[in-house]
């Protein structure tokens, strides 16, 4: 213990003398990577689901237009939680369009960073003046893209359709396969959907595969499951209820049908899935399919929700959940119950302004054991069906932040986990930032890796269209691993290009290290490096715009990237991929 106080000490010095250094804004780059991980809650680039990325990858193209868009929009996109879309559909009502983001952030459910994050991908257009009630009409949309990537003899493609009419229509499909398949079809990966527009009561119909997300996580959560808390986003989750998927990795979504209905503040979510209905299409096992029901109520205020929600697979599972925000105080919780093992899951937490840009986070859960993670994104330190136990509290002054999440492993195999993170960007001057990320994992009862402990440190340039960036990254566990790259490159209007070089050594499995790396859109690359070498890599993309009003475009991108190992006393063989895509948006 006195070993853990000594390494604490550090972090909380560093975190009290933050609050009187000049904070950088977050750094940016083509792909606004950092904003995706803070409003995902991910606490670095490197855990960022790929679903979510592709998600709003597509929304810095077409950026969502929250002063023209329909209420079943916003809910679709996945960018805004229920409780969001409310409180912009109340406040439109009420005082016509929203003008500015600094007028977005005054809305429940927001807050000024949650707000500036979501700048890059949303559009405050307007076809009216403040006060004046928004009359929306809307266009149809053609996106279509094609990759092909190759390393070695071996090949892999990827291909998406999607045709869109906002507010009402939407189709879409992804198609992709991996290295070393068979044959080309059927492909590895595949995800469709079928979007119709209702009239009154009914909302809208689904049919394909679809995200539920309610609550707090403890009974649906579909997609991403975080392991961890970073920030405000990652302390209370944010549910969009159910929305279409468009992305090659559909894991953790649901295929079947859904259907919302909306009764004045009441928006009733019903839907049906087939769990090994996608395995079985996809890889032609003869995998068991089964039925899955559920259906969720929420009532939405304009300062608050509640929500009722339960399905059925292999048991009845039933979960209650709130949300409260009242002058920049949050407040949420839910209560979750399994009635095949007649176990219940807790969780609540609260977030709250402590003055000069000063946030308080904190939640305490409990998981007993026997209630499984199925279909369930809550915040575990440990997955499966072992009970655990944990508090977590942070906080955040504009991009820093310090958050400790204790938590305990219940049963015969008891353990105990301090996972600690400490993230400080300090702006050096108008074109230099620094930000300095240290992380502690500490768990006591295990034999041997006791310690996980981290540290990184990024310098960026940016300014004049040209950007770079210098990473070094150490972790400490079994062995000392280390890894460092410099970038540079680009990016405009037209083009954007970028070079890497990187350098890593990681002799054990248990210090490897994953490095986000520059892709496409929709491809989301995060490779792990175990070993002693160098890596080397280039991205190159071009946007084309063309039609009558410019709003047409061809987006087309370049990938290469090499890995060798000349340092390792046994040999390990390299590898070299090319990756090619176009994209079309009509």
């Amino acid at each position: 213990m006195m070993n853990f106080r000594k390494q604490l000490a550090p972090y909380c010095c560093a975190i009290a003398l933050s609050l009187g250094l000049p904070l950088a804004a977050k750094a940016q780059d083509d792909n606004h990577i950092r904003e995706i991980a803070f409003l995902t809650g991910a606490s670095s680039e490197e855990d960022i689901d790929e679903a979510e990325a592709d998600r709003y990858s597509h929304y810095l193209s077409h950026p969502l237009e929250i002063n023209l868009a329909s209420r079943s929009k916003l809910l679709s996109s996945g960018l805004l939680s229920q409780f969001q879309v409310a409180s912009i559909e109340d406040y439109r009502s009420r005082s016509g369009d929203i003008l500015s983001f600094a007028e977005l952030a005054i809305l429940p459910g927001f807050g000024k960073e949650y707000a500036s994050a979501l700048r890059p991908f949303l559009s405050l257009r307007s076809r009216s003046g403040p006060g004046v009630p928004v009359r929306y009409t809307s266009v149809y949309r053609h996106d279509a893209v094609s990759r092909f990537a190759f390393r070695g003899r071996e090949f892999n493609y990827g291909l998406k359709y999607r045709v869109s009419r906002d507010g009402s229509f939407g189709a879409s499909v992804a198609v992709r396969s991996h290295y070393g398949d068979r044959g080309l079809f059927p492909p590895s990966d595949m995800s469709f959907n079928v979007v119709f527009p209702g009239r009154r009561y009914l909302e809208r119909i689904i049919l394909g595969d679809y995200n539920a997300r309610f609550g707090q996580g403890l009974a649906l959560w579909g997609g991403m499951s975080l392991t961890g808390f970073s920030n405000t986003a990652s302390f209370c989750r944010r549910a969009n209820g159910i929305a279409p998927t468009w992305s090659y990795a559909a894991s953790g979504s649901h295929r079947g049908e859904a259907v919302e209905f909306r009764f004045g503040r009441f928006l009733l979510s019903q839907f049906i899935s087939f769990p090994g209905l996608r395995s079985r299409t996809q890889s032609g096992k003869k995998e068991r399919i089964s039925v899955m029901p559920g259906a969720n109520l929420t009532w939405l205020g304009r300062n608050g929700q509640l929500g009722l929600s339960g399905y059925y697979s292999e048991g009845v599972r039933l979960s209650a959940d709130f949300r409260y925000n009242r002058r920049g105080i949050d407040l949420f919780g839910e209560y979750a119950f399994d009635l095949a093992t007649g176990t219940g899951a807790w969780m609540c937490g609260t977030s709250a302004p402590l003055g000069n840009d000063v946030r308080f986070n904190a939640v305490c859960r409990n998981y007993p054991a026997g209630y499984t993670d199925a279909y369930t994104g809550g915040v575990r330190a440990w997955s499966g069906k072992s009970g655990e136990r944990g508090v977590a509290v942070g906080l955040e002054r504009f991009s820093s932040c310090l958050t400790v999440d204790l938590a305990i492993k219940a049963g015969p195999e008891r353990q105990r986990q301090c996972k600690m993170l400490l993230k400080l960007p300090v702006q050096l001057n108008d074109n230099y930032s620094l930000t300095l990320r240290f992380t502690e994992r500490w768990r006591p009862d295990e034999p041997f890796l006791k310690y996980r402990t981290g540290g990184r440190v990024d310098l960026d340039r940016t300014g004049s269209g040209l950007s770079a960036r210098v990473r070094a990254e150490g972790i400490l566990c079994r062995s000392f691993a280390f890894l460092s790259y410099l970038e540079g490159g680009k990016a405009g209007d037209i083009y954007s290009a970028y070079v890497r070089g990187t350098l890593f050594f990681v002799d054990n499995w248990d210090d490897r290290i994953y490095s986000y790396e520059r892709d496409a859109p929709g491809n989301f690359t995060v490779p792990v490096y175990y070993g002693r070498g160098w890596s080397l890599g280039a991205y190159a993309g071009v946007k084309l715009r063309f039609g009558a009003d410019k709003r047409k475009a061809l987006k087309l991108y370049f990938r290469a990237s090499t890995v060798r190992y000349p340092f390792m006393n046994e040999p390990k063989p390299g590898k070299t991929e090319v990756k090619f895509q176009a994209m079309v948006s009509l």
